[in-house]
Formats: structure tokens, sequence, C-alpha cells
């Protein structure tokens, strides 16, 4: 086995303390001359380390003050619809649920836009705010097309989501994504315990089951404590 360099030794020596917690978020990493001296190294062999670290998002530098561990912000793959609750409970995290709003739609602008119109009454509307550790991290804000899926009134947010509940009364056919960034109103900063000038993610997706629209949903992240992602890989 050919012998690690200096600076992947040095990386995972950093690595390592990050990951099995002994660094937690804020903690100061070893200034570099420290390092330099723990490993015999140069300092541009150092910095070009913490550099690369802080580019990675592992580590952030402050000018006259040193290196300090990240807050890692959780990441969803962008392309694959997954169940929220399952997704954070992966990643080591505590999820819990509430439920703010839950109810038939009058008729409106939206459902006609969406599903088509003289649906009042058809379309059920649901508002929860996810959590991870207790910060509030997403607001599912649902419509849902109560002829294709007809118990989703009687959902109990506290054992279930709508995710769970739709892939078993409407499994998916297909589904459109689309992300923008925006600021939120006034309810959407409540809900989620966040400043008016926070910048937010939100992933607007429409899913299809037996070529029938079921769901409509707007998926409002704030931006400091989410992030979406994913890897691409050409067909050889």
């Amino acid at each position: 086995m050919p012998k690690k360099s200096l600076s992947s030794r040095i990386r995972e020596h950093i690595l390592l303390h990050i990951e099995n917690g002994d660094w937690p978020p804020e903690h100061q990493v070893p200034a570099e001359s420290e390092l330099m001296k723990q490993f015999d190294a140069s300092r541009m062999t150092v910095h070009r380390v913490l550099k690369e670290l802080a580019a990675e998002g592992y580590i952030y530098r402050q000018r006259g003050l040193g290196s300090f561990v990240a807050r890692r912000t959780p990441r969803s793959e962008l392309l694959v619809i997954t169940d929220i609750s399952e997704e954070i409970v992966s990643r080591g995290g505590n999820y819990y649920c509430e439920l703010k709003y839950l109810s038939a739609e009058p008729e409106s602008a939206l459902i006609a836009h969406v599903f088509g119109e003289h649906r009042a009454g058809s379309i059920a509307r649901s508002k929860v705010v996810h959590y991870e550790n207790g910060l509030p991290i997403q607001l599912e804000d649902r419509h849902v097309d109560l002829r294709t899926a007809p118990h989703y009134l009687e959902v109990d947010f506290t054992v279930t989501t709508a995710h769970k509940y739709l892939m078993k009364a409407a499994p998916l056919q297909r589904a459109e994504h689309e992300l923008t960034a925006v600021l939120p109103n006034r309810e959407q900063q409540v809900f989620l315990n966040i400043k008016p000038d926070e910048p937010c993610l939100l992933l607007r997706r429409k899913t299809w089951s037996r070529d029938r629209l079921v769901s409509y949903a707007e998926l409002l992240y704030p931006g400091s404590r989410f992030s979406f992602g994913g890897v691409f890989e050409p067909k050889k």
C-alpha cells in the first residue's frame, strides 16, 4: 500500500476529530503553527489543507482568529423523492412534526390553475412543519386530489406523513420539480421561526398516479438550515 502524503494525513486527522464529535461545530481547529509542529509540515502544506477543507464546508476561517468547525447543513437529493421523516432519522437526527392546517379547499386561482376549474371541495390542503433536532427545517404546504386519495383529510400526521400515505393510496407514477429562491411571507416566518430576510429554498413538486395529478406541494426550506445536491454520472 502506498504511503499517504503528508497533506492527506493532516486532512484525515482533522476530519476524524470532526466526524467522531471530538470537535463539535464552532470548535476551534488547532492553529497552523500547531499543525506544522505536530506533523513536521511546511506552512504551505498546512495552509493548503485548511483552505481545501474550508472550500468543502467542513471548516470556516476568520482572519486573525483562526479556523473553526462549520455547522453542516442537512442535504437532500434533488431528483429523488423520499420521506422527510426517514431522511432525517437516516442521518441521525430527531424528527417530529406539527400540523398547522388540514381542510377541504374552496375554489381558488391556484386550484383552478393546477387541478382545473370547478374543483371546490374535492381538493384537500395541509400545512405541516417538519422538525430536525428541534429546528423547523421544512414547511410542507400540500394540495391533494380527494378523488384519488379519498381519506387524506383523515390522516393522523402524528403517526405518518403525507408522503407515506400517498405512496400507499396513490403509488407514484411520475413527478415534476421546480426549485427557486424566495423570501418568506409572514405566515412562513412564524411557522419556520425565521426572520423576514432569511433566504429560503422553495421546491414545487407535482406528482401523478394512474395518469392523474394527485398532489401539488410547495416545500419551503430555510436556506441556512438546508441544501440540495446530487451526483450525476453519464452513461458509458
